[in-house]
């Protein structure tokens, strides 16, 4: 009889201990691809900028400096 209470226990216990494990897990995955996102989108901006200015240099007689 002790034997299936802890079965029992463990069993309905388990679930939801296992459940948020899981949420736990995809949070945090969910938050490194957004991070990873932001990242690529900034370093994206940056190459734009470095990439005008360096087309703005290289044919000065199209943007009238």
């Amino acid at each position: 009889m002790l034997e299936l209470a802890a079965a029992v226990l463990l069993y309905v216990g388990g679930f939801p201990c296992l459940y948020g494990v899981m949420r736990l897990a995809v949070r945090h995955g969910l938050q490194d691809v957004a991070q990873s996102r932001q990242e690529s989108a900034e370093q994206a901006d940056e190459r734009a900028r470095l990439e005008e200015r360096t087309f703005a240099r290289e044919n000065a007689f199209l943007s009238g400096s």
